[in-house]
């Protein structure tokens, strides 16, 4: 091979490479705040620095390896990329309650045993043989059986990773999730498994087992996928926001005597005045200490919730402000704008907002959410679009036992749009029937008439 044939084969794909990650982790660093609290997303971190890592080594033209390392280097990385494209299909689909850092270390000491370990067991394995036959000088024995392994492996992992993607629209599985963030999905799946496919055909297969010479097709490939999913990245927003519910600490005097059925529940209003203190009323106002929770076999902690809930806030008027008129220090507010911020979304991404939401409500069962700037969504975005982001909340506000509060100034919307956005929510117009909805939801004492969630909640 020329210098010329091997600048433009291995040299420039794998320089625009490094560029390409450096620019990732760029990112990365500037969103550092939200995205390190993601385990998902630490497994997509980790595979733009192994990538970044194996071009490098190409780089140095693995001079400092050996002449057979660069079958070795290879195989590893395959086997690193598929395991790190089960781990993250398995937070997102398997282990998705789990999915903060928070709660993901604790989860792992008491099931040690899961689709992480067992996965990175049987890669370890075979890294462990492919390294060692090197070392002993066996390598060309071993190569054959050291391939069959790793194109067993990675067609194992793209199999999960597959079969993870069609469990998101099994109905009765999960939510399933909003158009937008599905078709991010397939697609960063889709590049997952072309990347480490893309090095065993090319480099592995053809190149060392083989002897034919590739002319570095597997480093453009796997550039040309680095690159759209990082365009993607870049145009639709990093990730889903992890939002850790707290209890509100500002508590108004007195005790709440109403809680609102759970569901889902569109106030109409000019000015949202009402609906925002109805919110703040819920997590402010401690629930009267007698009363009676909806069931007699609920666990302390379904009790706790249900007695003290914890709220979360997504609004177009700036956090500070909102706090400061509403009474809240620590609930969680989310504030849509296209400035870029920590807990910010911008009104171009409601499929990050929508994942947002669902995830803070599966892990907040009988949770109190507020959204507020619907019509600011509708500037940005096709209105059926948006409506679809909606259903998706719906359903999963009826199976988290949520309480859904969504505002919005009916002037802002056609006639047949706003039929749309009435349908399967039960409407509130203004603050009269918010308050018909307080002394409906009067909740008793323990030495009165047992409390009652009406029919379907």
């Amino acid at each position: 091979m020329t210098g010329a044939t091997e600048f433009l084969s291995d040299m420039l794909p794998s320089l625009i490479g490094l560029l390409l990650g450096l620019a990732f982790v760029a990112q990365a660093y500037r969103l550092r705040e939200d995205l390190f609290v993601v385990v998902r997303t630490w497994t997509l971190v980790l595979l733009v620095l192994s990538l970044m890592a194996l071009w490098a080594l190409t780089l140095l033209e693995y001079d400092t390896l050996g002449s057979d390392a660069h079958f070795e280097t290879s195989v590893t990385f395959v086997l690193v990329s598929a395991w790190l494209s089960t781990c993250y299909m398995a937070m997102t689909v398997l282990y998705r309650n789990y999915d903060s850092v928070g709660k993901f270390p604790l989860w792992l000491r008491r099931n040690p045993l899961n689709v992480f370990s067992v996965w990175f067991l049987i890669a370890l394995l075979i890294i462990v043989i492919t390294w060692l036959a090197l070392v002993r000088g066996t390598a060309d024995d071993h190569r054959p059986l050291i391939i069959l392994f790793t194109a067993f492996y990675l067609v194992a992992a793209a199999t999960f990773d597959v079969w993870m993607m069609l469990r998101t629209r099994t109905e009765g599985f999960m939510p399933a999730p909003p158009a937008e963030g599905y078709k991010g999905t397939v697609l960063l799946l889709g590049v997952w498994i072309g990347i480490p496919t893309s090095e065993f055909l090319f480099d592995v297969l053809l190149e060392v087992e083989l002897g034919a010479e590739s002319y570095g097709l597997g480093n453009w490939f796997m550039v040309l996928l680095f690159g759209v999913v990082f365009a993607w990245i870049r145009r639709r927003g990093f990730l889903a926001l992890i939002v850790e519910p707290e209890e509100e600490t500002a508590k108004l005097a007195g005790f709440r005597t109403f809680d609102i059925p759970r569901g889902v529940y569109l106030i109409e209003q000019e000015k949202p005045e009402a609906a925002l203190t109805l919110f703040s009323e819920l997590v402010t106002l401690p629930l009267r200490p007698d009363a009676s929770i909806p069931t007699q076999d609920d666990s302390p902690a379904a009790t706790l919730e249900f007695l003290i809930p914890r709220g979360l806030v997504i609004t177009r008027e700036f956090p500070e402000k909102f706090r400061a008129r509403y009474n809240l220090q620590v609930t969680p507010i989310i504030w849509l704008t296209e400035s870029p911020g920590d807990r910010r979304i911008a009104p171009t991404s409601p499929a990050v907002l929508t994942d947002t939401l669902i995830r803070f409500m599966e892990s907040n069962p009988n949770g109190i959410v507020l959204l507020e700037g619907v019509e600011y969504l509708a500037t940005f975005n096709d209105f059926r679009k948006v409506l679809r982001q909606l259903d998706s909340l719906n359903e999963t506000a009826w199976i988290t036992k949520t309480r859904l509060l969504i505002t919005i100034d009916p002037r802002a919307f056609e006639e047949k749009d706003l039929a749309l956005l009435e349908r399967d929510r039960e409407v509130l117009r203004g603050e009269d029937d918010i308050e018909e909805l307080k002394r409906r939801s009067a909740v008793r004492g323990t030495g009165e008439a047992s409390y009652q969630q009406p029919a379907g909640t």
